[in-house]
């Protein structure tokens, strides 16, 4: 199949909200609704187009509030839900399947329950699920002491905390010119033999990724509170079926977290994979992701 390059288009909200949407793999395929992960961008789909484009799956992704030029929101789950919909509203997509990679499985989960008659399935893939529940507590957390402001209803707090947090823990990358170096510095210390996927030019899709997605961190900030917190969600009420792809050897994305959706979601399935950490669970089967997305929508 020829290459398609991708394409970029802002739409309106109907509360007048204006986001960017990235529109690539086949683009006369069948739709599916992408949520990136935490810290990143609409670009982060970028790096699965081109199993999109195997798999004839048209792939639509969607900068969170936050990232980007996308105006700040209230933490919330169900927002981005509702915000999905109007996205596909917006392009006139009437059904699709939607999937969210690593942070951004919790929103593909809400647009499912935001749009019950919309959804066609939902592919979680290496989601995070509600972390302090299932992840026993480690003395001296920051992440975990600033989630505890949020529970006593002090969120801006909360976030003010993640967004120090984050310029901390990437300060002076977005300094490096050279895109692959870029990529280097954001990956050191990940296990070389958990990147096999990366090629140079999911490198170069990475970098322009991140360029965007680290120019502020309020959709980080955003992202660690809606999910951090206690969800404005109920998993047990999605209708349609659930995938569920979890590395066991994943340390950031334990398979815990598949467990326990897998546990309350109705029609979920959860797949193991092999030997994957969380990039090779993040972005190493696609292929089979989408694959499953377009039968669901057939």
């Amino acid at each position: 199949m020829r290459a398609q390059a991708a394409v970029e288009r802002t739409v309106s909200l109907p509360d007048g909200r204006r986001v960017a949407v990235r529109e690539g793999g086949d683009l006369d395929g069948v739709p599916v609704l992408f949520h990136h992960g935490t810290p990143a961008s609409r670009h982060q789909a970028g790096l699965v187009e081109a199993a999109a484009r195997r798999q004839g799956v048209r792939l639509i992704s969607v900068n969170r509030p936050g990232y980007g030029a996308a105006a700040d929101t209230p933490p919330s789950l169900a927002s981005v839900g509702a915000d999905t919909i109007a996205v596909a509203d917006a392009i006139g997509v009437t059904r699709f399947a939607t999937a969210g990679v690593s942070g951004g499985g919790p929103y593909a989960l809400a647009t499912a329950l935001a749009g019950p008659q919309r959804v066609s399935a939902v592919a979680v893939v290496a989601g995070i699920g509600p972390w302090r529940i299932i992840q026993a507590a480690v003395p001296g957390d920051p992440e975990r002491d600033l989630l505890t402001l949020t529970d006593s209803g002090q969120s801006e707090a909360a976030l003010t905390g993640f967004r120090a947090l984050a310029a901390a823990d990437h300060r002076g990358l977005l300094e490096i010119d050279d895109d692959e170096a870029l990529v280097d510095a954001y990956l050191d210390g990940a296990p070389a033999g958990d990147l096999g996927w990366l090629d140079r030019e999911k490198k170069l899709s990475w970098a322009a990724d991140l360029r965007e997605a680290l120019a502020r961190f309020d959709g980080y900030a955003r992202d660690n509170v809606a999910w951090g917190g206690a969800w404005d969600i109920d998993v047990t009420a999605v209708a349609c079926p659930v995938r569920l792809y979890y590395g066991d050897r994943d340390r950031l994305v334990p398979p815990a977290h598949g467990r326990w959706l897998a546990d309350r979601i109705p029609h979920a399935t959860l797949i193991t994979l092999p030997g994957a950490g969380h990039g090779t669970a993040s972005f190493g089967h696609w292929d089979e992701v989408l694959g499953q997305g377009e039968e669901a929508e057939r």
